[in-house]
């Protein structure tokens, strides 16, 4: 039987555990109590998901910044950077291309 949250509810014919979504039976065939998975359920509702991806954003946007004012202020370092990856790049392929 489903519940208005769409999990199943009721227990287990054959070991009498509660039945819920498919990641807590799967955690529950693997030994961990109902009690650890709703402690982590309630732990996992109070994490500020937003939050987090705002300061995500926040450093990923800082690095672009300083990769653009280093390339801006040393572009023959950036240039050889590029020259030495485009041989890399070619030596690893023609070992590929030799098996």
């Amino acid at each position: 039987m489903a519940t208005a949250s769409g999990e199943k509810s009721g227990t287990c014919p054959s070991c009498g555990r509660s039945m819920g979504s498919g990641l807590e039976d799967l955690l529950g065939k693997l030994g961990i109590s109902d009690d650890v998975v709703t402690k982590v359920k309630s732990s996992i509702q109070n994490i500020a998901v937003e939050e987090y991806l705002n300061t995500a954003r926040d450093y990923v946007k800082g690095g672009s910044r300083k990769a653009t004012s280093y390339a801006k202020e040393n572009p023959w370092k950036v240039a050889a950077g590029v020259a030495v990856l485009a041989v890399g790049v070619g030596l690893l392929i023609t070992a590929l291309n030799r098996d």
